[in-house]
């Protein structure tokens, strides 16, 4: 039961600065043009909604509605040093592959240096105060049978010795660099841009705190090329990499589980093409607009990159502001746990929103969707981990969160900043459901 939205300088889901642009950046991925649609599954990772790493351990909890994958991460250039790492969170609002070091104990990689030559250090940040740091690593990914070559990598140190507070806000409890405070594995942001940072990690009058160097303590914030970046092991594919397609199945209610697909690129293989069906909304800062119980929901500063509103597999339930306060928030103190950042309505509220392309305010689409008492669905399905119903109250100015909930029944497409696609598709980045 938990929320998770992106916070600080990742694009991610609240799609900050750097996504204003458009599709300039590049971290390595091909530049050539997508190959002619042809018949494959090497495309297809499987995915699952289980209840993350923990739900089947003595006092583990249940990560609800978390989606998870498996990666094969090996050092570059080896084919026996390697490791495995399974219920990774799938998170089209993020970029980059973060494992926990505890996941690969045996695994050495080598490091990867900031633009002062010394070996990077990542800080991602969350907007309930949590973080992850450790050091950039480059690794050779494969992700079911798709393989990225020298690909950045964060591994989230299992110490807390030397975080800056910069990144830590003085607060290391708030460090989630154990599978139980995780829940999960790492994460695999395979968002709309092909790396976590771009070119305002790059240079500038002062780097942010998003990458450091050690090499004198305390860590400093430096700035790091985007080449060295933590970056999307998407774009760094030979083929199929100009974006991906979530596709879970629909849901009514709740499940114990749920199966489903990430499809790799977009309009190069017969299983990845846009669906006829499908509505295509370009974004600003990597946004669309919501409109939601008279209110819109967008971008109003470009420059800033604040508000809008997101599509996100890392987010575990539809969140959004309640204008009209008519939907009650769950108690904190509840039998199982604080669930203020969910809605416990007394009796099920069928809703609706309309989304928006920001560039063409003639494309929208009207979705219908349903939340539920989550105390009450926590309660009485203690053993399910996938929830079609699941709500929560949105932080002002952070507008619309399409989570999970969403993804139910609807292939949801991503489509990455800069990458190439086939001819009659738009460059990126786009979503389309």
């Amino acid at each position: 039961m938990r929320k998770r939205l992106w916070l600080s300088i990742l694009f991610g889901s609240l799609g900050l600065v750097v996504g204003c642009g458009g599709g300039s950046n590049s971290s390595g991925g091909s530049s050539s043009n997508p190959s002619p649609p042809a018949s494959s599954t090497t495309n297809v990772l499987a995915i699952t909604i289980d209840g993350g790493p923990t739900a089947t351990q003595s006092g583990g909890a249940i990560y609800t509605n978390g989606v998870f994958a498996s990666a094969t991460i090996c050092a570059p250039g080896s084919n026996s040093n390697c490791a495995t790492v399974d219920h990774l969170l799938v998170d089209t609002g993020s970029m980059g592959l973060r494992v926990l070091e505890s996941a690969i104990p045996s695994l050495k990689l080598p490091a990867v240096n900031a633009s002062n030559g010394s070996a990077a250090y990542n800080c991602v940040s969350f907007v309930d105060g949590s973080f992850l740091w450790g050091p950039v690593q480059g690794a050779t990914v494969t992700l079911g049978k798709e393989t990225a070559s020298n690909v950045p990598i964060q591994v989230i140190s299992t110490s807390t010795a030397n975080i800056p507070t910069s990144c830590s806000g003085n607060n290391l409890s708030e460090d989630e660099n154990t599978q139980s405070s995780l829940g999960a594995n790492g994460i695999l942001g395979v968002g709309l841009e092909p790396t976590d940072c771009g070119s305002i990690c790059e240079s500038g009058a002062t780097p942010p705190d998003a990458y450091y160097t050690c090499s004198s303590l305390p860590c400093s914030p430096e700035f790091i090329s985007q080449a060295n970046q933590v970056a999307n092991p998407v774009v760094m594919f030979p083929n199929d990499n100009n974006g991906v397609i979530v596709e879970l199945p629909k849901l009514s209610g709740s499940a114990a589980s749920v199966n489903g697909s990430l499809i790799f690129g977009i309009g190069t293989e017969t299983n990845n093409q846009l669906s006829s069906s499908a509505t295509v909304f370009t974004l600003v800062c990597d946004s669309f607009t919501t409109i939601f119980e008279n209110q819109t929901y967008s971008v109003t500063d470009p420059q800033a990159c604040t508000g809008g509103s997101f599509i996100d597999s890392g987010s575990n339930g539809l969140f959004f502001p309640d204008v009209n306060n008519s939907i009650p928030v769950c108690p904190s103190n509840t039998p199982i746990g604080d669930l203020s950042s969910f809605y416990c309505p007394t009796s099920a509220q069928s809703l609706s929103a309309t989304n928006e392309d920001p560039n063409n305010t003639s494309t929208t689409k009207k979705t219908n969707f349903t939340v539920d008492n989550a105390l009450n669905l926590f309660t009485a399905s203690s053993s399910d981990a996938a929830f079609s119903t699941l709500g929560g109250l949105n932080p002002a100015g952070y507008g619309f969160d399409w989570g999970v909930p969403f993804f139910y029944g609807v292939n949801v497409y991503s489509a990455i900043d800069g990458q190439p696609m086939p001819s009659g598709l738009q460059n990126g980045p786009w979503w389309a459901y």
